[in-house]
């Protein structure tokens, strides 16, 4: 059953049991009739204790967040652009052959085009709130380990590549200490580099590779390259998957402060955070409608929620 014929059908069977209820028959245990049918009653209780039990799930957590998030993000410019987008989408994708998708919105149950961007808001406003919760748990401990461990100035370097495609690895380590000795020697590295080197990126420019950071090269490269200081070359040649490297290191900026960087940091631990544990995004809601005073008077629906949560955390764990 789609989710737009679930909201239609317990709207209507609730509309119908306050209706029917509104009659005031009552039983001698106080209970009112909402149904009589051959002669067996069927009290307001009866219905509204078999909807609970069919429909509560699907519908009381859509419930519970439209009341937090309709007010936490009123008029929230992102998110609504987002749905218009979205629909706009959707709408392009199912009229492509001629047809109508108000027809479409409401073979899937929808009663119009506002029900379903309800459903699309909601879906947008859940994913900022998930990631604003993990935002505001970041410490600022976390983003100075961050920005320590990864955040360094580009730096400039220079190379001389001996491939390993092209001789026998002995060969290619031999080769490279020996130019290495060229350069102990006074030799000229660009000389070296266009005469020697394997790579034909750089080779005719003297072996230069410009400006790069963290995580643009190979990481043994990058960890000699970031170690050596301006002018410097290794004394020993540095092994990758690609061979042999000499590396000159010809040039150093300062890094990025950390006020200018937080910004970023924190998006990028957002999706860390995000992808390392999958079930952050039920326990995040789970925290949001609490911190917003949940509170559930009917002891069954509070059963129906704690179960909904369980088999949400189960569904996202190991992923």
């Amino acid at each position: 059953m789609k989710k737009g014929k679930i909201v239609l059908g317990v709207a209507i069977a609730l509309s119908a049991v306050l209706l029917l209820s509104g009659c005031k028959t009552k039983l001698k245990n106080g209970k009112e009739v909402a149904i009589k049918i051959n002669g067996e009653n069927i009290t307001a209780d009866d219905l509204y204790d078999e909807l609970r039990e069919k429909y509560a799930k699907y519908q009381i957590i859509d419930d519970i967040d439209k009341k937090i998030f309709d007010v936490v993000y009123k008029g929230d410019k992102d998110i609504e652009e987002q749905v218009k987008n979205q629909y706009e989408s959707y709408e392009s994708q199912y009229t492509q052959n001629g047809q109508s998708f108000d027809e479409v919105l409401k073979n899937y149950g929808y009663e119009d085009a506002d029900q379903f961007k309800v459903e699309l808001r909601l879906s947008f406003q859940r994913s900022k709130a998930i990631e604003d919760y993990i935002k505001e748990n970041i410490s600022d401990k976390e983003i100075k380990k961050y920005y320590e461990e990864n955040y360094a100035g580009d730096i400039s370097a220079k190379h001389i590549l001996i491939s390993t495609s092209n001789m026998s690895e002995e060969d290619a380590l031999k080769k490279a200490k020996d130019l290495i000795n060229q350069l102990n020697d006074g030799a000229d590295f660009d000389t070296l580099a266009r005469e020697n080197s394997d790579d034909p990126g750089s080779k005719e420019k003297g072996g230069d590779l410009g400006y790069f950071n963290k995580g643009q090269m190979v990481e043994e490269f990058e960890n000699a390259a970031y170690a050596l200081n301006v002018d410097e070359y290794t004394k020993e040649p540095v092994k990758t998957s690609y061979g042999y490297h000499i590396i000159l290191k010809t040039g150093e900026k300062e890094k990025v402060s950390l006020k200018k960087a937080k910004e970023k940091i924190i998006e990028t631990l957002v999706q860390k955070k995000y992808n390392e544990d999958k079930t952050i995004s039920v326990t995040a809601l789970d925290e949001i409608r609490k911190n917003y005073g949940l509170k559930f008077k009917d002891s069954k629906l509070k059963s129906i929620y704690k179960e909904y949560i369980e088999e949400q955390l189960k569904q996202y764990e190991g992923q």
